[in-house]
């Protein structure tokens, strides 16, 4: 655990709370379809009852392969056409976040291609850069005047990761790109900060390979003062891992040092892709932690995807509010099932044991072999149809075990004593 030394200058988290904690959260826009301004101020209240001050919504215009440009919000731009059920989306979240004295960022442009670029590509992606700078002067335009404090940044939608600037001759391009966009924000409002969130994959380059490619792009981008590199810890994702992920920070810090007045935030994510079902606070929390010294800032992907209780079970938030009160995550036992038993079916081996409620505990883990098997853990769900699995279907050829061992646990991670379940 990295604890932050007392002589060290306090990092801006240090002035909300003496210990870590997220200032913000994204939000993305399929999420957000159909929203009332009450169901926005239902969102952002529970950010403020989490401490948090900023939102990046993202993207505004979404593109498949420069087809169907889709946006949230009434464009007069050739090409692009409102979504259905976004007429409101952003005048109901700006005028939520101004009423909450929340910070705004707003994603421009996106595009599917992205993900496929090529060295063949570069003018398309100057092509996209244009566009961006087109929606952000209709934005700026049409919001920046009725919400001057609220309508506060940009976010760089198109995620930079190793695999993008692996050669010189990706980072000569896509820096001369950013400064499309950068020298165009900078004389439309330069006080305005543009974040961008990248990512680095272990396997693809190392921390000092990491610095290098960084330091060479960030040389020739024209970023300011206030703009902020807000790398992704990769955690959730398993590009990076718990126990190395700030190797990698500390390189993208030491290249991000070089460009005066650029700040170095975390973007801490709150989710497990294997089954895209939101993480345990603890290790969340440890995220936080290990990052601190860090960085000066905490934003999340995604407070309002995977700890909201308008998705998850309000478990998750509501550990995370006990957190804030101490700095700690309570220890405390948890019940393990009861009546746990198994059966061979036909050729299926199956478990089941009596219901718990989510209130309580979290899901479970069933072990054979002391090899993981399962997780069972419900999913986000905006329509908040959870239900806490009672039992678990698995092939007979699967595992040659008769012995199971089944785990509850709770949001904050704690683990109840495992529960023995042989088959019959």
């Amino acid at each position: 655990m990295s604890i932050l030394s007392k002589d060290k200058v306090k990092p801006y988290w240090y002035t909300r709370y003496p210990y870590p904690t997220v200032d913000g959260s994204f939000i993305q826009n399929w999420l957000v379809n159909g929203w009332s301004f009450n169901r926005w101020l239902r969102e952002l209240e529970i950010l403020k009852e989490a401490g948090q001050n900023y939102l990046i919504l993202a993207p505004t215009v979404s593109s498949n392969f420069g087809k169907n440009s889709r946006s949230i919000y009434p464009s007069q731009i050739s090409g692009i056409t409102l979504t259905p059920g976004h007429e409101m989306t952003l005048e109901n979240c700006l005028k939520a976040c101004q009423k909450l004295d929340m910070k705004l960022f707003l994603g421009l442009n996106d595009d599917s291609h992205w993900w496929e670029m090529s060295e063949a590509d570069a003018p398309w992606f100057v092509g996209e850069m244009e566009k961006g700078n087109a929606i952000a002067k209709e934005l700026y335009v049409n919001y920046k005047t009725r919400y001057p404090e609220t309508f506060y940044g940009w976010y760089w939608v198109f995620e930079i990761s190793s695999m993008h600037l692996a050669k010189p001759l990706y980072q000569e391009y896509l820096a001369k790109a950013i400064n499309i966009q950068l020298d165009f924000l900078t004389n439309l409002d330069s006080s305005m900060p543009l974040m961008l969130c990248p990512y680095m994959v272990e396997n693809v380059s190392s921390p000092e390979e990491t610095y290098l490619a960084w330091s060479n792009f960030l040389k020739q981008a024209h970023f300011r003062s206030g703009d902020i590199l807000c790398p992704q810890d990769a955690v959730g994702a398993g590009w990076l891992r718990l126990e190395n992920f700030t190797h990698w920070f500390l390189a993208l810090k030491k290249a991000c040092k070089e460009v005066l007045g650029l700040k170095f935030w975390s973007d801490a994510e709150t989710f497990r892709q294997e089954d895209w079902t939101s993480t345990t606070l603890d290790r969340f929390i440890e995220q936080l932690e290990l990052a601190s010294d860090v960085v000066d800032n905490f934003i999340s992907f995604a407070y309002c995807h995977y700890f909201s209780p308008q998705i998850v079970p309000r478990g998750y938030h509501q550990t995370y509010l006990d957190y804030l009160k101490t700095g700690k995550l309570k220890k405390k036992p948890v019940l393990p099932p009861t009546n746990a038993k198994g059966c061979y079916k036909n050729d299926e081996i199956v478990l089941s044991w009596d219901k718990q409620s989510l209130d309580e505990i979290c899901g479970y883990l069933i072990y054979a072999h002391n090899h993981l098997q399962a997780r069972l853990q419900p999913k986000p769900d905006p329509a908040l149809r959870f239900e806490l699995p009672s039992s678990y279907v698995l092939k007979k050829d699967l595992s040659n075990s008769k012995n199971y061992t089944l785990i509850a646990y709770d949001y904050a991670g704690n683990q109840a004593e495992p529960v023995c379940v042989t088959i019959e």
